[in-house]
């Protein structure tokens, strides 16, 4: 679907010419997925905050074209810095689309003075960019907001593409493949309060439930938390992202009261991994919920649930609860770090219906470290008992274990593709018949595509370009073929696991 007339409220237009450099950021996926996502807003606000800078926005889907900007139909290729948030590991295709599109050489090696700088950040790249070395001119490791000031300075001041890469390789947490590095650090903000925010938040005017609106509405987007203070061995995110640092309950209501203001919208959408950690949770929540504002929050720790936490949540218009158990056998749980006994998921979902709750989310992993079919019926049965007890409609979502590189599993291989498939047909046969439960699952085929590119070398460069020609999984079989380069195998490589990791020169 394309969009020429799509309306919002918030954005920023500036004259090109009376500005110094030119920021294509780019997210390469649909919009209704980059809209929702926090750092398109945050890197919009700070980098439109500059007089010298002008920041518009391009999209892979759902656009009037992915190489035309949604504020004034800039070309892709007339910026100065094309920037990527890279969230998900199979987007990678549609970002060397998106250059193509563009009329930007994929390769860093064909771009000449006349192209812009590629830089990509997002979690995908913080744990390990090496797969992507041979397409990105400049990666930001880490959290970008903190760097992306000195990144336009250098890119403004510089007198030539060659000499700005150079100054860019010096500053923390850049990595430039072509003046490698034996150690490379992340950037870490300490003080959240401290950072700038986006107050005024992009919001598309269309009507609810359009396939433009945000994820979670048309709503404002509150940072609480970074990071996770439980790093569970599979999770990304608890481990690139520690410490776990929190906005002080202060600051957070301030922006609340500053955000609605100038922010045509009455929900706000809280935003942090295990957001049921934070002190005062419940007291934001129920503060914000009598102020007229509707409010929702992501997945929670089923030991974080509480009675007056979730009446005011189900006051505010929030119906469906968010756990993550991960695995139905407490003996499997234990042993990835979650840390739950069966006792308090089940005490936080009949919290749930006492605060007239009526549905419930759920997420499971399959294929873990160490799983037996025993672990696999314990999941099934959980779901199962869980959907009875509690007369809940029930949505389960059931994916393959990715291993990820930096956490605590990343040399554990993945079980072949139909050992996935058939421990997902053993759950879904277990509730079949149960009219309250929904089963989701990811295509075992595209778990084994992730996990590649999640831990995957430079070598895999060949085999990315040429899928991204073809697209669909069919293109990756076709892409691997053709380039002689073993990628669908990657992921259970168990002599490939035991050799020196290719991120390994990026320091924790």
């Amino acid at each position: 679907m394309q969009s020429n007339t799509l309306k919002e409220f918030n954005t920023i237009v500036k004259d090109s010419s009376r500005v110094d450099v030119l920021f294509g950021f780019c997210y390469p996926s649909t919009y209704r997925a980059g809209m929702t996502g926090l750092a398109l807003h945050i890197f919009y606000a700070v980098l439109n905050s500059r007089e010298d800078t002008s920041c518009e926005r391009y999209f892979r889907y759902d656009t009037l074209s992915p190489a035309l900007s949604v504020e004034s139909r800039r070309p892709l290729k007339d910026n100065h810095i094309v920037g990527f948030s890279l969230t998900y590991e199979e987007d990678i295709i549609n970002l060397l689309q998106m250059l193509e599109l563009g009329n930007i050489p994929i390769l860093v090696d064909e771009r000449t003075e006349n192209d812009p700088i590629v830089v990509v950040g997002g979690p995908v790249i913080t744990a390990n960019p090496e797969p992507f070395v041979d397409f990105v001119d400049a990666f930001v490791l880490g959290e970008g907001d903190l760097i992306v000031h000195d990144i336009v300075d250098v890119v403004a001041s510089a007198s030539s593409r060659k000499d700005a890469l150079s100054r860019l390789a010096e500053l923390n947490g850049v990595y430039i493949p072509a003046i490698p590095k034996s150690r490379v650090g992340r950037n870490v903000i300490v003080n959240l309060d401290s950072l700038e925010y986006p107050i005024s938040q992009i919001v598309p005017d269309v009507p609810d439930g359009s396939p433009l609106e945000p994820v979670f509405g048309k709503s404002f987007l509150l940072e609480v938390t970074r990071g996770c203070g439980h790093s569970c061995r599979f999770c990304l995110i608890g481990h690139v992202c520690r410490p776990r640092r929190t906005r002080s309950l202060s600051k957070l209501k301030e922006l609340i009261d500053m955000g609605t203001e100038v922010t045509p919208v009455r929900k706000v959408s809280m935003i942090g991994s295990s957001l049921g950690d934070l002190d005062g949770l419940e007291e934001l929540v129920c503060w914000s919920v009598n102020k007229g504002l509707d409010v929702s929050v992501p997945s929670l720790r089923a030991d974080s649930v509480s009675e007056p936490l979730l009446r005011c949540l189900v006051k505010s218009g929030q119906r469906t609860l968010t756990l993550a158990p991960e695995t139905g056998s407490s003996k499997l749980r234990e042993s990835i770090g979650k840390g739950l006994q069966d006792s308090e998921i089940e005490e936080a979902i009949d919290i749930a219906v006492r605060s007239g709750y009526n549905s419930l989310k759920l997420y499971f992993i399959i294929g873990l470290p160490g799983e037996t079919d025993d672990d696999v019926k314990a999941s099934a049965d959980m779901i199962v008992r869980l959907a009875r007890s509690s007369g809940l409609k029930v949505t389960a979502s059931i994916n393959p274990f990715i291993p990820k590189a930096q956490t605590r599993w990343e040399r554990e291989p993945q079980p072949p593709i139909d050992e996935l498939r058939r421990r997902l047909k053993m759950v879904e046969k277990e509730v079949k018949g149960m009219a309250k439960v929904t089963i989701e699952t990811l295509d075992p085929r595209n778990a084994r595509i992730q996990a590649a590119l999640s831990i995957g070398d430079r070598s895999l460069g060949k085999v990315i370009r040429a899928a991204a020609f073809y697209g669909g999984y069919g293109g990756w079989r076709r892409a691997e073929k053709e380039t002689g380069i073993s990628f669908l195998s990657v992921a259970n490589d168990a002599e490939r696991l035991q050799m020196e990791l290719p991120w390994s020169f990026l320091r924790k």
